[in-house]
């Protein structure tokens, strides 16, 4: 049962109980519904007189399948197998009634995968604890005999104690034959499986290893290494084509392409990896280094005799989904063949139908595959891979019968009994240095702890200085955007202007003009008290409106533009620079927003479009084919006769540069780089001069529209397949490492300031 988590309170995420549901399994009173699945529901509830714990309940109708419940058992030994401070603790397991169920802690903290969507890119103190942290997970799990084989940023809990592995149920025990899954089925998630898994090869503690070093490109990035898509094009990529693993330094960049290797014999050990991280030094220079990284103060307290440490609430909170399968309807997803896509972040209310986490491809994918390899595919960096490449794979098979576990995370370590345990024995045993080492990973759990401290108190402190725009997120300045009511955009538009604003998760957009047209590219006036918007029929052209910024008072101020064409305001406010259509070619005009009375500035036979006016220089930016390529240029509208100044070339863009818009202190234009193909493709910012470029994304998805925010330190911009935009935002000064979704499905053309 995977889990969608909320990490909010109980309240805001617990369901009272229906009629449907039981008010007592075995010895636990259940208080209230988490979630709900295909396989089951999980429920809160608690022993007379104990605290309360998570009780994953399987569906009556599945209690007759012994395939169902041999992998239910599985998950049940599985996690009891795993030192408990790695994951959630099993407390009580049975069946009653026809039902079986499991009892495991209910604890508080969001996943890697939500904190990343939330707040970006971990800061490298708070990503080499993580690191370390989960290698330390890893190295009990295979300590235990098993392999994960589904480690994802969604199955990594950042609980106040340290990073937490969950999910054991499609987790296979090295020394037992494989019993519930068929040859030649891949299970796992696209994105995050190693290319043995794809190869249906030999599976070996080594995978979890290049899932290991996926996760920590992501969580140092904010995208997966190998960019998204479908589960096809997922997987050629893992087995052919070359990382990215985005602005990590090193060492830490060279243990994750380590990691990432394509031979497993070439990665390194779970052990290797704590060493390494440790600086090399050996177990001794683990202990040493863990032991001066935990902070006295952070360490827990001895427990009172409520057993609750000292100052400490009677019951922390719960993140209730932590233990909650998916809701209804969101089954596990098999493979795809539809184009990329760069999804909603989960737990959000997008103005239309939600997709899939970012930086994760489908949630889980049953695939039938070859006993060959593929024929080989170029050896091409993810960003340069096409859409749904051709991978010859047959059809996707059926789900598998029992999805991965629980979903959940240990409250508090058990070091005695993980240093007190017996050592494992067999293929399990790769790597290892007996007991030393092995007690020293109770004290990476110190650390992780630590950074787990780190992680809240960003997250609080963020969510108070969001509101005056600090780096810790995008400025919460209203910016206005376009939302699609049905579906269609480009070939067909059905559009009203909106309005959106950033925050700690993504916004929903809010309709400032009815109708059921098709109004686009608004633009706020300098002093923010109109707005101007392009308004298309269908037809050759368009037409320029203006109205307040409540969307009263609107009124036509130009005709003849060119079809959904973007217009600039003048600094003074008084004008608006539009291309309008002049014998079939676009010509930039200035409009008198009072009369409407228009002012040809070019006459040349090129196309362009795309005029932005900057507000501190004067100057007009656009695009032109007027020396071949598409290119960007500037010219002064009080000297329309004066030549134009080229601001990029086809060195900078070699496929032609679009949708330009000027910094607020007019000193960088930032703008769309396109591909080989004439489209979108990534964002990039370039000084007035032509000095000083930079390209901010490298994500394969389309992206388009860049906007800045009012300060200028923040990008808001277009990712994801053209009939289906999803605004995000990246800090200027770190890119797309930084990069987060700050808005809902199919809503479009951001205008920041």
């Amino acid at each position: 049962m995977n889990s969608r988590r909320d990490t909010g309170s109980q309240s805001a995420s617990a369901r009272a109980l229906g009629p449907g549901d039981p008010s007592r399994i075995g010895a636990y009173v259940l208080e209230a519904k988490l979630g709900e699945g295909g396989m089951g529901a999980v429920y809160l509830g608690r022993r007379e007189g104990g605290p309360q714990v998570a009780v994953k309940v399987v569906r009556g109708e599945l209690a007759g399948d012994p395939a169902f419940l041999a992998r239910f058992r599985d998950e049940v030994t599985n996690a009891q197998r795993v030192a408990s401070f790695c994951t959630a603790q099993v407390l009580d397991h049975g069946q009653e009634d026809g039902r079986a169920y499991m009892v495991t802690e209910y604890i508080e903290g969001p996943s890697l995968l939500e904190h990343v969507s939330e707040h970006g890119a971990l800061s490298p103190g708070l990503l080499n604890g993580v690191a370390v942290g989960v290698a330390a997970a890893l190295l009990a799990i295979h300590s235990a005999g098993l392999v994960h084989r589904d480690l994802k940023p969604s199955n990594v809990l950042l609980s106040i104690s340290g990073p937490r592995v969950i999910d054991f149920g499609i987790a296979r025990a090295l020394d037992e034959a494989a019993g519930h899954t068929r040859t030649g089925q891949v299970i796992g998630s696209p994105g995050w499986i190693a290319p043995e898994q794809i190869l249906n090869q030999s599976i070996t503690p080594a995978v979890d290893v290049f899932a290991w070093g996926c996760l920590v490109a992501f969580a140092g990035s904010g995208r997966n290494p190998f960019g998204t898509g479908t589960f096809q094009v997922m997987a050629a990529r893992v087995v052919h084509a070359e990382p990215e693993i985005g602005p990590l330094s090193e060492p830490l960049a060279g243990l994750v392409r380590r990691a990432l290797d394509k031979d497993p014999a070439n990665r390194p050990t779970a052990q290797e990896l704590l060493l390494s991280l440790a600086g090399g030094g050996g177990e001794a220079a683990v202990t040493t280094t863990l032991h001066e990284a935990w902070p006295e103060d952070l360490a827990e307290p001895e427990p009172q005799e409520d057993g609750r440490p000292d100052g400490g609430p009677a019951e922390a909170p719960h993140a209730a989904d932590a233990h909650a399968p998916a809701a209804a309807g969101t089954a596990p997803a098999v493979a795809e063949t539809t184009a990329d896509s760069r999804p909603p972040v989960p737990g959000t209310r997008p103005v239309h139908a939600p997709g899939r986490p970012s930086g994760e491809a489908p949630a889980e994918a049953t695939l039938h595959v070859p006993q060959t390899p593929p024929s080989p595919l170029p050896e091409t960096r993810p960003a340069q891979m096409p859409g749904p490449a051709p991978v010859p794979m047959p059809p996707p098979g059926p789900r598998p019968s029992f999805p991965p576990g629980p979903g959940q995370s240990p409250a508090h370590a058990a070091q005695t009994e993980w240093m007190d345990a017996e050592a494992p024995t067999g293929p399990a045993a790769r790597g290892r240095r007996g007991k030393p080492l092995l007690a020293t990973v109770a004290g990476v759990v110190a650390l992780t702890a630590a950074v787990a401290v780190g992680l809240y108190a960003l997250q609080d402190d963020g969510a108070k200085r969001n509101a005056s725009g600090s780096a810790s997120g995008p400025p919460t300045d209203t910016m206005l955007v376009r939302v699609d009511y049905a579906p269609g955009w480009a070939k067909e538009c059905h559009a009203r202007v909106g309005s959106l604003t950033p925050g700690g998760t993504v916004a929903s957009a809010r309709e400032l003009l009815p109708g059921e047209g098709c109004d686009v590219l608004p633009q706020w006036s300098p002093d923010r008290k109109q707005i101007a918007f392009t308004r298309w029929d269908g037809g050759a052209t368009s037409e320029v409106w203006v109205m307040n910024a409540d969307g009263s008072g609107p009124r036509r101020v130009v005709s003849g533009i060119a079809p959904r064409s973007r217009v600039a305001w003048s600094p003074e406010g008084d004008r608006i620079a539009a291309m309008v259509k002049v014998g079939g070619v676009s010509q930039l005009h200035v409009a008198d927003v009072r009369t409407g009375r228009t002012v040809p500035l070019t006459d040349d036979p090129q196309p362009k479009d795309d005029p932005t006016w900057s507000r501190e220089n004067g100057k007009i930016a656009f695009w032109s084919r007027r020396d071949g390529s598409q290119q960007l240029y500037c010219l002064d509208p009080e000297h329309p006769d004066r030549a134009w100044t080229q601001v990029t070339t086809s060195r900078i863009a070699p496929n032609g540069a679009n949708d330009p818009i000027w910094s607020p202190d007019g000193d960088q234009l930032a703008f769309t780089l396109m591909n080989g193909e004439g489209k979108t493709s990534d964002i990039a910012v370039v000084d007035a001069d032509g000095d000083g470029y930079r390209q901010l994304t490298t994500d394969p998805a389309h992206e388009m529209d860049p906007s800045w925010s009012p300060d200028g330190t923040w990008l808001a911009f277009v990712r994801g397949p053209v009939p289906m935009p999803q605004i995000w935002a990246m800090p200027v000064d770190r890119g797309e490492s930084g990069a987060r979704q700050i808005g809902p499905s199919s809503v479009g053309h951001p205008a920041w300031s």
